[in-house]
């Protein structure tokens, strides 16, 4: 990347400013949303996936075969029998896995994910998040290109797979908050972080679309298991894809601004002016475990995180099984009608970010009251739109797909503004030993949500899934109460560093900035070189 002669500003305000377009913690954004964007492609993928991997007959013949369940006759209404007319099964839909085996499948990732929280909270001050984060999406792409090699000989081993996918993802979120801690000027943090935050969700849009696609062929037998249905070749492009990805950052990124070989001198001095105004600690102070765990701010983004993503996991999970178990959609359309909640939430995300830090620039609300707007708005609208979707059947289905697109796009505010974003408002370099503990607990729903939705609707009727929908809204409906009345918006006294005044460590150039600031008190857009 060139590296030109960038300067940065003091408003009227006391605020330093510089150029966001065109820099390099731009750059490192972008790419951190194209990590984000293939790993939870790799995550939910498999959702859409194993809709045309499985054979149908699967779940007749695991039904027929207990003698202690009753049989169930499904509720399709008339009116929808004509979905149904005509519904063969596809050439690659070749494994019997019944759905108690599917439902265990989907959530097997979340049982290495939440392994790794913590460790790699910990793990990521040693490695540095430049090279961690590589190696973190490194091992999930070769676990995803491995998955259609070792489905043949069973579902164990796709299972074990799925851990250690989850194991390595289990990392990311505290790996990319301890990294933006050195590199996103609080003023920028949302904007930079939305970048990432629309990651997920564009990843889930491509690989539910595309996964729907690469079911829509099968060469003959004559090719090798490993080569011959659509869905194979679906892995291993998002395996591919992830490895390359690793190599790219690795030449790109770096743990420090300072450390950076591809950005400008003044973008760097800008950073570390901003950060040395902030008062946050050294990146090598040691954690505060008891004032940490005993905060507000802490139990706060615990138990939003842990109600909100289980309603999240359980959407990314099922959903597919939803639109062709209850609205009765066939597998090319699946894929499609599935990936619109995200589209929703993707372009939330990428216009809602900016919007966060201008009400805070603006000081039209204070940035806590900012977050618990946001958080409100991507909590409370999938909550209203789950509980009218339970009331819907294939009759109104169009209407049920409009409502989760309304609900999971509305979601995108507490991913732009909400819990995701606040972490760092008030945790500073701790931030992803915060999220690791918080991520680690609210995992459990990442592997309990699909296993008990199978439980639930292990017939599939609509009166079912009516319940499993009821179950997701108020797991929302919690998460909005609890952060609306816990939420902090600044730096604990437990992550602020009270000398950085008088001495900021290995950063004396910002530290003279810092005083020349406060020196001149009010400065109206003095360009600084």
């Amino acid at each position: 990347m060139t590296k030109t002669k960038d300067v940065y500003t003091v408003n009227e305000s006391g605020e330093l400013k510089a150029p966001l377009v065109c820099s390099h913690r731009l750059l490192l954004a972008f790419l951190a949303f194209l990590g984000f964007f293939l790993c939870y492609a790799q995550r939910n993928g498999l959702a859409v996936g194993i809709v045309c991997m499985v054979n149908p007959d699967a779940d007749n013949m695991t039904l027929f075969d207990s003698s202690d369940t009753p049989m169930i006759e499904r509720d399709i209404p008339a009116a929808c029998h004509k979905h149904t007319v005509q519904k063969s099964r596809s050439e690659s839909q070749v494994l019997f896995w019944p759905k108690s085996t599917r439902g265990v499948i989907l959530g097997s990732f979340y049982w290495g994910y939440a392994l790794t929280q913590i460790a790699s909270s910990v793990a990521v001050n040693i490695f540095g998040p430049k090279q961690f984060l590589a190696m973190l999406i490194c091992v999930s792409s070769i676990a995803t290109l491995l998955l259609p090699v070792v489905s043949k000989f069973g579902s164990s081993l796709v299972v074990l797979l799925r851990v250690v996918a989850g194991a390595a993802q289990g990392g990311l979120w505290p790996t990319i908050f301890r990294f933006w801690a050195t590199w996103a000027p609080a003023s920028e943090r949302t904007t930079l972080l939305s970048f990432q935050s629309s990651g997920p969700s564009m990843g889930t849009i491509v690989s539910l679309i595309i996964g729907g696609l690469f079911c829509g062929f099968t060469f003959n037998d004559s090719i090798p298991f490993i080569f011959r249905f659509g869905w194979a070749y679906f892995f291993y492009l998002l395996g591919g894809l992830g490895i390359i990805w690793s190599m790219v950052w690795l030449y790109f990124a770096s743990d420090t601004p300072t450390t950076n070989r591809h950005m400008s001198e003044n973008e760097k001095e800008y950073i570390q002016a901003c950060k040395a105004v902030e008062k946050i600690q050294d990146a090598r102070t040691k954690t505060p475990w008891g004032p940490m765990l005993l905060s507000q701010g802490f139990w706060c983004i615990l138990i939003s995180m842990v109600s909100c993503d289980f309603g999240l996991y359980a959407i990314w999970a099922v959903v597919p099984e939803y639109m062709n178990e209850v609205l009765l959609f066939s597998i090319e359309e699946n894929g499609f009608l599935s990936a619109l909640p995200h589209m929703g939430s993707f372009i939330v995300v990428m216009l809602s970010g900016g919007l966060a830090d201008f009400i805070i620039r603006k000081k039209i609300l204070k940035r806590v009251n900012t977050r618990k707007l946001f958080h409100g708005i991507g909590t409370l609208a999938p909550a209203i739109c789950l509980l009218l979707i339970s009331f819907l059947n294939c009759e109104r289905r169009y209407l049920a797909v409009l409502l989760l697109v309304i609900g999971v796009a509305l979601n995108g505010f507490m991913m732009s503004g909400g819990y995701v974003v606040n972490v760092g408002d008030f945790s500073g370099v701790h931030s992803g030993v915060v999220f690791g503990i918080c991520n680690t607990i609210s995992s459990i729903g990442g592997f309990c949500a699909p296993y008990i939705t199978s439980l639930i609707t292990r017939h599939k009727t609509a009166a079912q899934w009516k319940l499993a929908f009821m179950l997701y809204a108020v797991a929302f409906l919690i998460s909005a109460i609890a952060f609306s009345c816990l939420a902090r918006g600044e730096t604990e006294p437990w992550a602020r560093d009270d000398v950085h005044d008088e001495k900021i460590n290995y950063d004396v150039d910002a530290n003279k900035e810092l005083l020349e600031i406060k020196t001149a008190g009010v400065v109206p857009q003095n360009t600084i070189a």
